[in-house]
């Protein structure tokens, strides 16, 4: 084997340039691989995110549905409005009460003040 043919400047320089091509190989490598542990990296962190968004909003459904509507009010208005009559007849009532006692109060008074 005549090692004397080969010329090694060119040699040398296809090493280099193969090396030069292995390295930017690498470099690309290890940057479409970052790029894609820091895009699923991104992913779920946003996922999270979401997750926690979507309690929250379940959370207010939850409250919004337990919250009186309309038709909950209009009855509770009602009923108010019924309390409001029966209040009004019981004050009636009592001041009626009120005024026999009173009449038989003083019936009593007069009845005993003249025997005595």
């Amino acid at each position: 084997m005549d090692f004397s043919i080969i010329n090694w400047s060119a040699a040398k320089v296809l090493f280099d340039f193969l090396q030069a091509l292995a390295t930017v190989a690498v470099a690309v490598y290890v940057w479409w691989i970052n790029k894609q542990r820091a895009s699923q990296t991104a992913i779920k962190s946003t996922n999270k995110r979401i997750d926690n968004v979507e309690k929250q909003v379940v959370n207010l459904e939850h409250k919004v549905d337990r919250l009186p509507d309309h038709r909950d009010l209009t009855k509770l208005q009602e009923q108010m409005s019924q309390t409001n009559v029966l209040l009004a007849e019981i004050s009636a009532s009592q001041k009626a009460t009120a005024q026999q006692v009173g009449r038989m109060n003083d019936y009593l008074l007069n009845r005993s003040g003249g025997k005595a």
